[in-house]
């Protein structure tokens, strides 16, 4: 966040990645600017997207630029975040993006209810109406999607998307690359035994999963059960 100097030079955020959550992202920012750069005036910070191979060179009234180009903006102070809630293309980005003189940015924004004692990582995006109880971790580019709930003692790992409205009841551990569908319950573990979804897993929308998620599988249904057993 903020680098808290009197002055400071002109801000540029790269959203990589200008689909519908990007998008949903770059029109939420100038709500918690003042938050993210407090001594920063409004007209020096720049939302601008990132895309590899962008078909067109604006969207909602925001540049399209590679890669490249954007590390070119040497007048500005550069952060990126990743915008794709594919979480292993999301991976791959950031990745591209360590070897670069680019700083992850997390972004909580307004209307977000975090308890104290819980940690959150870095270029993490909790959108709005979302919830963190106490004694949560949250890893390194995760992406929490509007009106979500992590309860108490909940582990989120590197790279997961939580999409919208998801329950995540107290004592689980969601592994790195694990994407949780719309609407979805994941019901609650215990200290000794915490309910656990594996690496790279899926849990699809509006599921209720009542027993572990093993690696590199999909769940779906009510309760959640493994896609090929329907």
């Amino acid at each position: 966040m903020g680098n808290g100097d009197d002055f400071m030079k002109k801000v540029a955020l790269g959203l990589y990645g200008a689909g519908g959550f990007g998008r949903e992202v770059a029109a939420l920012l100038p709500t918690i600017i003042s938050k993210l750069f407090p001594n920063l005036l409004s007209k020096d910070f720049l939302i601008i997207f990132i895309d590899d191979n962008p078909d067109v060179s604006e969207v909602n009234g925001k540049k399209i630029v590679s890669k490249d180009s954007f590390l070119k903006l040497t007048d500005y102070e550069l952060y990126f975040c990743v915008t794709i809630a594919d979480c292993k293309t999301r991976k791959l980005v950031a990745e591209r993006m360590k070897n670069t003189n680019v700083k992850p940015l997390s972004l909580i924004f307004n209307d977000t209810i975090v308890i104290d004692g819980s940690n959150i990582g870095v270029g993490t995006i909790i959108m709005p109406g979302s919830k963190i109880s106490t004694s949560v971790t949250i890893g390194d580019h995760v992406q929490i999607n509007f009106n979500s709930y992590i309860a108490h003692d909940c582990v989120i790992k590197d790279f997961v998307t939580i999409s919208p409205s998801v329950t995540c009841c107290g004592n689980t551990v969601i592994s790195e690359c694990a994407f949780i569908g719309a609407a979805s319950v994941i019901k609650q573990g215990t200290p000794g035994k915490p309910r656990r979804i594996g690496q790279n897993s899926r849990l699809g929308i509006g599921s209720n999963l009542l027993v572990d998620l093993p690696d590199n599988q999909t769940y779906v249904g009510n309760p959640a059960k493994h896609l090929m057993d329907l």
